[in-house]
This record gives C-alpha cells, structure tokens and sequence, in this order.
C-alpha cells in the first residue's frame, strides 16, 4: 500500500470515529427502522425543567432482565427520563448500555452503583465537582438503607462504610461485617447490593436536580485524614517530582499507612 493510501485509509478512521459513534448510537434508537433521531451531543442531553422525583426514581420497579448494579443504577434513572420526556433521545437508550459497569468491570474497580449514574451525569454534561461529590458521597455513606427493605425478601440488612468507591472493597468490608456479626450460617442475605444502587440513584437525582435548578455545582475536598498527603503528592506532580499524583481523590489511609519519612509508622513488617 502505497503513503498516500495509506495516509486516507488513516483519514477516514480517525476522521469518521465520530460519525461512527453517532451511527453506533443512532442505532440504539428503538425506531430505528423509521425515520432516525439525530442525538445530542454527549454533555448536552436533556433533563426534566422539574427535574426527576429521588425518592420515586430510585424506588421504582426494575424490569427482570434488568441484571447487576450498573444496569439497575443506570435504568432506574433513563426510566425516569424516559417518562418524564419521552420525546427526548432518553427512550433510545436501554438500560443494559451500563452492564460493562456491573460488579466494578472486569477488575471489580469502581463500583457500577456509581458508575451508572455517572455516565448519566456525564451526557447531561455535569460538572466534575458534582461528580466527585457523588463518589465522596459513597465513600462515607453507610450502605444500605433500609428505605427499600419493602422491596426485597431480606429486612433490615447490616451496613458499613467503606471509605472507597472500589467494588471490590466496598463489598469485601460489607461482608466481613455481615458474617461477623448477622449470618446465621443458613439464611444469606443477598439484598445489599440491590438496595445499594438505589441509594445511589436517590443521591444522584439530587445532585442532579440542584444543579439544574440553582446552578449548584458540588463540593469536594480530601478527606481530613488524608489532607496532607494529597497537598503534598499534587504538589509532587506539579512540579513534575517522584511520588507525583495525577487524579487520585479517594483517601489514602484505607490502603497504606504512611511510610517512615513522611514522619508516621511504616507499614506492617518494614
């Protein structure tokens, strides 16, 4: 193949992504076979003036095939939207668009209960202090609440904190404490993180909805334990120094302790 061909066949695949990606999501539209909506662009779709009831949107009914926290999470909201505006591009959307979210992904990293709502935040165009108000939030809430005990089979589940938005370790410290101090080694309480998602989608809502009325735009700042260490590892990538952090927002302390020349203990067995 000769330069020049190949310089056009690079044109047209990285020129066209993003008509492909309007053509991926055009066909998500389910009057796809009439005439097609033309979406929005990500960070401006539509959300009610009124905005979306918390309580009634993360109470309502999940569909059956609606299966894992991202989906849950995710549907709860569009199918608030889609009743709520179902003119709008919502309806194009099924709640199974957040099943790579479901259980953290495929490394049980941030938790689809968050995820969900995220990638609703982030087509609506959201700021990211909002976002990260909504993982802050998470981090410090002690999951579940008993608000959807009515839902499910299993009343009054234990909860827990986790300090950190992971899945993995949200979930590993619920059970720990579950199998501590509830299991009877017969009945298993599965419900925690069904109840959870809802929770999430209460939160999101109205964030969401204070946002759109009054402007407000979130509130994050590092935890008070961990307020030094963040000073002084954002200073480190600023000037470009070892040890330097880039984006990193959850609290330290939940993962290591601080080493000898930070002034604190060293970790276990140095």
């Amino acid at each position: 193949m000769g330069i020049e061909a190949r310089k056009s066949r690079r044109s047209v695949l990285l020129g066209g992504g993003t008509l492909l990606a309007a053509a991926g999501l055009a066909a998500l539209d389910p009057g796809a076979g009439r005439a097609r909506m033309r979406l929005p662009e990500v960070g401006a779709w539509p959300w009610p003036k009124g905005g979306l009831d918390p309580v009634r949107t993360a109470g309502a009914a999940a569909d059956d095939d609606w299966h894992g926290c991202g989906v849950v999470s995710f549907g709860l909201i569009v199918e608030g939207l889609k009743r709520t505006l179902p003119r709008s591009a919502w309806p194009a959307l099924p709640p199974q668009l957040a099943s790579f979210a479901n259980g953290g992904g495929p490394y049980g990293s941030d938790c689809g209960a968050l995820q969900g709502p995220l990638l609703v935040m982030n087509l609506l165009g959201a700021p990211p202090e909002l976002r990260q108000e909504l993982y802050k939030w998470y981090c410090e809430f002690p999951f579940p609440s008993r608000d959807w005990d009515h839902l499910y089979p299993f009343k009054g589940t234990v909860t827990s904190v986790s300090r950190s938005p992971l899945c993995h370790q949200s979930r590993a410290i619920w059970e720990g404490v579950y199998l501590r101090e509830a299991y009877d080694g017969k009945a298993y309480d599965g419900t925690r993180c069904a109840k959870l998602p809802r929770d999430c989608v209460r939160k999101a809502v109205e964030l969401v909805n204070a946002w759109t009325s009054s402007g407000y735009r979130g509130s994050w700042a590092p935890d008070p334990g961990s307020q030094a260490c963040y000073d002084c590892h954002t200073r480190l990538y600023k000037d470009k120094q070892p040890g330097g952090i880039h984006s990193g927002k959850a609290d330290c302390g939940p993962c290591h302790a601080a080493v000898p020349e930070h002034g604190g203990p060293g970790p276990s067995g140095s």
